[in-house]
């Protein structure tokens, strides 16, 4: 059992740390992509007067890519909005109670935004609508939406698991102290 318990704990950390690495790497992969994308759009408007015909297109790919990515990101590293008023004049014990039942709603509904962003790709798909410019299908540039809302999802589920297990405070799932952190 406690060989099972290893390799699940060791596959966890694999899955997290393969997981955390890669949205780091698209997420600063996007953001410069988006930066020299833009430079070269102002360049190419002011020095040749042609802007670049692809540049909104990506961009709003860009930043579909990087809202979706960073929430999830974000989420891993307890580096989302906290609102802490009501949740400062509570006990610590009233306060665990609150971020579990907390992480498993948000939870909850990461996941129905993640089925609704399914339904609507599977909707939008067949359609056949292509980018103008770019001339990628339309449904490709949401494909990061599901998967993005569905770590997150995962990501507060196991912070409620980790709170309910632990007697310290985990702001997420590896990720435990005081909620000014």
């Amino acid at each position: 059992m406690n060989h099972q318990k290893h390799f699940i704990s060791r596959l966890y950390q694999f899955f997290y740390h393969f997981i955390n690495k890669f949205e780091a790497l698209l997420l600063v992969v996007s953001v410069l992509l988006m930066a020299a994308n833009n430079i070269a759009n102002v360049i190419g408007r002011v020095i040749f007067q042609e802007s670049l015909f692809f540049t909104e297109e990506l961009n709003s790919i860009l930043i579909i890519l990087i809202t979706f990515a960073g929430s999830s990101y974000a989420s891993r590293h307890a580096r989302h909005i906290k609102m802490t008023a009501l949740f400062d004049l509570m006990s610590p014990f009233y306060q665990k109670i609150v971020i579990i039942i907390i992480s498993l709603l948000t939870a909850v509904v990461m996941w129905m935004m993640c089925y609704f962003a399914i339904d609507y790709i599977n909707w939008i798909a067949p359609k056949g609508k292509v980018l103008p410019a770019m001339q990628i299908p339309v449904y490709l540039t949401y494909l990061w939406v599901p998967a993005s809302l569905f770590l997150t999802g995962l990501e507060y589920l196991l912070t409620a698991i980790k709170n309910i297990i632990h007697h310290e405070l985990y702001l997420s799932s590896c990720i435990k102290g005081d909620i000014y952190d």
